[in-house]
C-alpha cells in the first residue's frame, strides 16, 4: 500500500515535470515564431523604404541641343543697321541677308545691301506691311529673279518634284532666332500685291489669300494635297517675277519650329 502510494507521488511528479517540459518548448517555438515574423516585417520595410528611395532620385536630365545663330548680325549691321534676318536654303545659292527700310517700302528693290543703285537690289520686306520680326501671319519677302539664279532666280525650280523634295526647308535667321519653315506651295500668280489686297491680320482675309493661292494660280504651279494650311499658320511668302509683267512667281511655307539663341552665362 506504501508503494503504491509512493508510486502515485512519483507519476505526478513526473507528469508536472512533463507538463511544465512541453510548456516550456510550446513557449520557446512561440518565441521565435513571434521574432521571425518581426523580423520578416522589419525586412518588408527595409525594402520598401530602399525602393521609395530609389524612386525619389531624380532622373538626369538630357542636356537639351545647343543652338547658334551662324550669322554674325553684329558686324552685319555695322555696315547697315537695316540688316534684320537672313534667309537660308540649304544646297541653294539663296543665302543672303534681309533688309527693311523704316522709310520707303521699295528702296532695296534697286537697292543693294551696301546701298549701291541698281540690281541686283537686295532681298527686302516692306516697312508698311511687316513688322519685322516673323510674328506676322504672313511675312511676305522679295527679291529679283537673276538671270545667273542668284538671289530668287532659282525659286522656278520648285515646279520640280526632286528639288521640292530635296530643298523642302527654308530657315530664317534672326539675332536671337532660327525660324524653320516647311515648303507648302510655289506657284504662278497675278501680280496684285498680297499684303495690300489681303489684311492677314483679319483672319477672315487670311483665309480669302489662302482660298485664292488655291484657286487663282496658273501653270506651272505646285500645292500641298491637301492643303494643309490654315489662319492658325504663320507663313512666309517668297515673292519674284517670272518675266511676264502680269505674273508674280510665289513660293509659300509655314512656320514649323523656332529655336532661340543660346546665349550663356554672362561672364
Amino acid at each position: 500500500m506504501k508503494r503504491t502510494k509512493k508510486a502515485n507521488v512519483l507519476f505526478y511528479v513526473f507528469l508536472v515535470i512533463l507538463i511544465a517540459a512541453v510548456i516550456g518548448v510550446i513557449a520557446y517555438m512561440w518565441q521565435r515564431r513571434q521574432k521571425s515574423l518581426a523580423d520578416q516585417q522589419l525586412a518588408e520595410e527595409v525594402t520598401v523604404d530602399l525602393s521609395e528611395e530609389e524612386e525619389e532620385e531624380p532622373e538626369p536630365e538630357e542636356e537639351e541641343p545647343t543652338v547658334t545663330i551662324p550669322v554674325d548680325f553684329d558686324a552685319l549691321q555695322e555696315t547697315n543697321p537695316d540688316i534684320y534676318a537672313w534667309i537660308h536654303i540649304e544646297d541653294t545659292v539663296i543665302d543672303y541677308p534681309i533688309v527693311q527700310s523704316e522709310t520707303d517700302d521699295d528702296y532695296y528693290l534697286d537697292h543693294t545691301v551696301e546701298g549701291e543703285s541698281g540690281l541686283p537690289g537686295s532681298i527686302y520686306t516692306q516697312y508698311s506691311y511687316n513688322s519685322g520680326c516673323f510674328e506676322d501671319n504672313v511675312t511676305l519677302i522679295y527679291g529679283h529673279n537673276m538671270r545667273n539664279d542668284t538671289y530668287f532666280g532659282s525659286l522656278s525650280e520648285y515646279t520640280d518634284e526632286e528639288y521640292r523634295n530635296s530643298h523642302s526647308t527654308i530657315e530664317i535667321y534672326t539675332p536671337e532666332h532660327i525660324y524653320t519653315y516647311r515648303l507648302v506651295f510655289a506657284v504662278t500668280y497675278d501680280n496684285r500685291h498680297i499684303l495690300a489686297t489681303y489684311d492677314c491680320s483679319d483672319l477672315s482675309q487670311y483665309q480669302s489669300l489662302l482660298t485664292s493661292i488655291q484657286t487663282d494660280r496658273t501653270i506651272p504651279s505646285w500645292i500641298e494635297d491637301p492643303f494643309t494650311v490654315t489662319t492658325a499658320d504663320k507663313m512666309i511668302i517668297l515673292s519674284t517675277c517670272n518675266g511676264n509683267s502680269s505674273q508674280r512667281y510665289l513660293v509659300g511655307a509655314v512656320l514649323e519650329q523656332i529655336d532661340l539663341e543660346d546665349v550663356g552665362e554672362s561672364e
